[in-house]
């Protein structure tokens, strides 16, 4: 799972989250051309067992 998370001003936004990479490169990619505050950022999200 991944999740892009947007930073303003030492501030940091998650805002999406997808399982599949290109769908929050997608999203990201959006948020640059849309000439957004902050830098958008891909983070791996790590699966934790389920009980």
């Amino acid at each position: 799972m991944y999740e892009l998370v947007v930073i303003v001003n030492g501030r940091e936004r998650p805002v999406f989250k997808a399982e599949n990479r290109l769908d929050v490169e997608l999203e990201r990619q959006r948020h640059i051309r849309s000439l957004s505050e902050g830098v958008a950022e891909i983070r791996e999200i790590k699966q934790g067992k389920k009980k």
